[in-house]
């Protein structure tokens, strides 16, 4: 298990994946049930901050219109910050993490897995620490940049970029202008998808906004209770449901105008809102068939697809539980960002 700053579930999970899952198969672990863990703690990388969802959704939660009341207790929905967000999602990241290793465990002991026995060596922590200096202190310049101020979010992309290019190209000197052009190659491709996206999934949210069906789905499923446990968890099956099938930033583009809403007119605060939201979102990463995490582990390990899944099971489970405790108890996500001043 880990924590995972680059911001996408897959792309942690083909990151790491490719060094943890011949590591734990070469220490006993069983292929599937390494793809298993890899795929189900992948989706993490949109919960730590920074995350990319954590940003599309306060680009698509703009221009929302709250009720009187709404904005009397919260403000105006645009002042919703991204820096907030990050903030917010430390903890609920760290309890979902927790909720990982807890779970782990037990299947461990109950599969037979032990690892490699070997011990710690303070001598190969020491030398991992000195190899590894300059790539640990990535996320202390990007995260320590934004809560203080330095540069904002989107600016951090760019810090990110030129800082990993330097520690690659005359630190470390493992890049090369042929991996470099075939870098900018695939994120040309990957940005233009979410561009595309983007602007289909913001004209069919005005869409709705302007015929009012956000009201519409509101008041239809207020209609059959107002009891806000019982709504939470409408939403979360609701949101769990989409992740099987929908791509993330496509979901919370297109459902954060229908939903929002509803969370308005119950007093949820929007930030927690979108805590919850991208925790059920990240489940989707490993629950088929849209199952990113999991075709990518797959790719990896080179095992089948449900065998992955259904091992699976128990860290979807643990990971819904979880996720179920931090929309019943708004303090997980705002209590931190209240300390820090936000």
């Amino acid at each position: 298990m880990r924590l995972a700053i680059s911001g996408y579930g897959p792309a942690t999970t083909a990151a790491v994946g490719m060094l943890m899952i011949p590591a734990m198969v070469k220490r006993g672990y069983g292929k599937g049930y390494a793809s298993a863990v890899t795929a189900s703690s992948g989706g993490l990388g949109i919960i730590i901050p920074p995350s990319i969802p954590m940003v599309i959704f306060g680009i698509s939660a703009m221009g929302m219109l709250p009720s009187s009341d709404a904005i009397e207790k919260y403000g105006e929905f645009g002042s919703v910050s991204i820096p907030k967000l990050f903030i917010a999602g430390v903890v609920p990241g760290l309890m979902l993490a927790g909720g990982l290793l807890v779970m782990n465990y037990f299947r461990c002991k109950k599969l037979g897995y032990t690892g490699s026995g070997e011990g710690w060596s303070a001598a190969n922590i020491r030398k991992a620490l000195r190899d590894g200096f300059w790539s640990i202190l990535a996320p202390f310049v990007i995260l320590g940049g934004i809560y203080t101020g330095l540069f904002t979010p989107t600016e951090s992309a760019i810090v990110a970029i030129f800082y990993t290019l330097f520690v690659g190209l005359f630190i470390h000197k493992e890049l090369h202008i042929k991996e470099l052009f075939k870098s900018l190659e695939t994120t040309t491709w990957i940005t233009g998808r979410v561009l595309v996206i983007l602007f289909t999934a913001t004209v069919f949210g005005r869409l709705l906004v302007e015929n009012q069906i956000p009201a519409i789905v509101a008041d239809s499923m207020l209609s059959l209770t107002d009891n806000l446990y019982l709504i939470w968890i409408l939403i979360i099956g609701f949101l769990l449901f989409v992740g099987m099938f929908m791509e993330t930033l496509a979901a919370i583009m297109i459902l954060t105008p229908v939903i929002l809403p509803i969370a308005y007119s119950l007093g949820i605060d929007p930030v927690h809102f979108g805590i919850v939201l991208i925790c059920c979102l990240s489940i989707g990463f490993m629950t088929p068939p849209m199952g990113e995490n999991l075709f990518i582990a797959s790719g990896i390990s080179g095992t089948a697809i449900e065998e992955i899944s259904h091992k699976a099971l128990p860290f979807v489970a643990i990971l819904t539980i979880a996720t179920l405790i931090i929309a019943y108890v708004p303090a997980i996500s705002l209590t931190l960002p209240a300390l820090l001043g936000y």
